[in-house]
């Protein structure tokens, strides 16, 4: 009996390394999924800013100045403007003949672990409000 429990001695150390590269790989994943969420949403939030800028008053015909809203917005949450394209574009509604400001956002961000394809994975997000005429 007592040399039975020694061949199994070294049994949990094999178990361990099998297991915990899947378990960190996991883990790595859920983080990974959290961190693509969460720029999202702040490209989200930072094209609707601009989009409000540029429905009020004069500021549409500003594209420098709604470019800056968004830079400052995605700047608070620590993403870096060279993989940053801020794209605000003014148009008229074929259907009612209101004129509207697009304001698209892209932005290609970079994997922890690059074994997830496509790295970087190229997010968009687009905002459009109509423009409102004092």
């Amino acid at each position: 009996m007592v040399s039975l429990l020694r061949r199994e001695h070294g049994q949990d150390l094999v178990e361990y390394a099998v297991v915990m590269p899947v378990v960190l790989l996991l883990i790595f994943g859920i983080v990974q999924f959290a961190l693509v969420v969460l720029t999202y949403n702040t490209l989200s939030d930072a094209a609707r800013e601009g989009a409000r800028l540029g429905v009020v008053g004069q500021n549409a015909d500003n594209p420098t100045l709604i470019r800056n809203r968004v830079y400052a917005y995605t700047d608070t949450a620590g993403l870096d403007r060279a993989g940053l394209t801020v794209t605000p574009t003014k148009a008229t509604d074929t259907a009612t003949g209101e004129l509207m400001i697009k304001v698209q956002v892209d932005y290609n961000l970079a994997l922890i672990l690059p074994v997830f394809n496509p790295n970087p994975i190229p997010l968009r997000a687009v905002s459009t409000k109509l423009i409102e005429l004092e």
